[in-house]
């Protein structure tokens, strides 16, 4: 601008200097504050022109703290709702790269929405075999005699769910087992061969035994995540339980004498009876039960691995305050054959029956660990080995322990069906 200004200003000078005309002077002198005019304008149009640029570069720069903000804040966003629900992540990628093969490929979902997601329920269906343990369950016979009747291989079969409820850590869940052990039998028996009467004779007596065990129970508990979200989560649960147990037992004795061969026996009016045979027997059969409930404290969770693996773990501890109840029943019974010689031998049939019940305390605890693979976003396969103990079923301090142990266990192995899915 400087430069221009001096041109003018050395034209203006040599127009002047070459006229001497006051009318060219003053013509001069206008031209001159004319150019000083346009020369402000100039300089504050090429101001006005800086200031824009300088707001240009000021804006540009807002644009792109703003954009790596954005930025940062979707990449934290993204990362959490990974963690918290790896499938959806994967499909809303495959979602805008229109790649259906990239979401077959990726792994399934270990970890449930996150806390801000949906409400989640999930149901399960779990079966296996049990094993029966505990204290010894003998039964005793004649003099030296011993059946183990420790439960056979038994089953036990178990449905539940649980319920997130929609942007929070709060969960609702209940579970129903039974299961039973496999029945125990024992038999023996002895004969001895004699004279008797001018005949000969056999006495026989043969013990038998069979005992078999039944179980159920009923959960329902509150649960809040403590660390994680969704069927990932560890859980905290707080809730009840009602559970039974129930034992069945007998034993029979029976004694036979058989005799041929001995010399008459007369009834009048029947015909003379030179062999017979009488039989003695008791039977016992005896019911033993536990029903009770109390309050519920648990944990339940997942470590997902590898993908679609996870390592599910969950355990309980239950007080149950309740009812222990005996019955049982004792049958004794003489026959003579043939009949009519009951008028010689004496025959009988009687039954008595007792019963006792008692209250009492009882722990119940279990625990659970196994792998699951997802097979689809909402359904996966697991296998888990299951152990329950009761401990102090029947006070045996008390009338009605009659064939009854205080501690009992069931474990085994169990193969666990889970869909979960998003609820309304």
């Amino acid at each position: 601008m400087k430069k221009t200004l001096a041109v003018v200003l050395g034209a203006a000078a040599a127009l002047t200097a070459a006229s001497a005309s006051g009318g060219e002077l003053e013509e001069v002198n206008a031209r001159l504050e004319l150019l000083e005019r346009q020369n402000a304008a100039i300089r504050k149009e090429n101001a006005a022109l800086r200031e824009n640029q300088r707001l240009i570069e000021a804006n540009a720069r807002l644009k792109l703290q703003s954009r790596r903000a954005a930025v940062d804040g979707a990449r934290t966003s993204t990362r959490s709702h990974q963690e918290n629900s790896a499938f959806l992540a994967v499909s809303a990628v495959s979602r805008q790269n229109g790649n259906p093969l990239q979401s077959y490929a990726a792994d399934f979902p270990v970890k449930a929405l996150p806390p801000t997601g949906p409400a989640l329920f999930r149901a399960w269906v779990e079966g296996g075999a049990i094993f029966s343990g505990g204290d010894p369950i003998s039964s005793f016979y004649g003099r030296p005699g011993q059946f183990d009747l420790t439960p056979k291989v038994g089953w036990e079969s178990a449905v539940g769910f649980d319920y997130r409820f929609a942007g929070s850590p709060w969960h609702v869940s209940g579970q129903f087992r039974y299961g039973e052990g496999g029945k125990a039998t024992g038999i023996d028996s002895t004969s001895l061969t004699g004279a008797f009467g001018g005949g000969s004779a056999t006495s026989t007596e043969t013990w038998a035994a069979a005992y078999k065990e039944t179980h159920w129970l009923a959960d329902l508990a509150v649960g809040h995540e403590i660390a994680g979200s969704g069927p990932s989560a560890l859980q905290l649960k707080g809730g009840v339980r009602v559970a039974e147990f129930v034992t069945r037992s007998s034993n029979s004795d029976v004694q036979v004498f058989s005799a041929s061969g001995v010399a008459p026996i007369v009834v009048p009016g029947f015909p003379a009876a030179t062999a017979f045979s009488s039989t003695f027997s008791t039977a016992n059969e005896t019911r033993a039960s536990f029903l009770g409930a109390g309050p519920l404290i648990g944990i339940e969770g997942s470590v997902p691995f590898a993908g679609k693996w996870s390592f599910d773990y969950a355990g309980d501890a239950a007080i149950l305050f309740g009812r222990q109840l005996s019955t049982g029943s004792s049958r004794t019974t003489a026959t003579i054959t043939p009949s009519y010689l009951a008028a010689l031998f004496p025959t009988l049939d009687t039954l008595n029956t007792d019963s006792s019940r008692q209250y009492a305390g009882v722990l119940s605890a279990d625990i659970q660990v196994g792998l699951s693979y997802w097979l689809t976003q909402n359904l996966k396969l697991g296998a888990s080995y299951r152990l329950d103990a009761l401990i102090n079923v029947f006070n045996e301090t008390g009338t009605s322990n009659a064939g009854f142990t205080p501690d009992r266990y069931t474990h085994g192995p169990r193969v666990t069906l889970t869909g979960q899915f998003d609820a309304m």
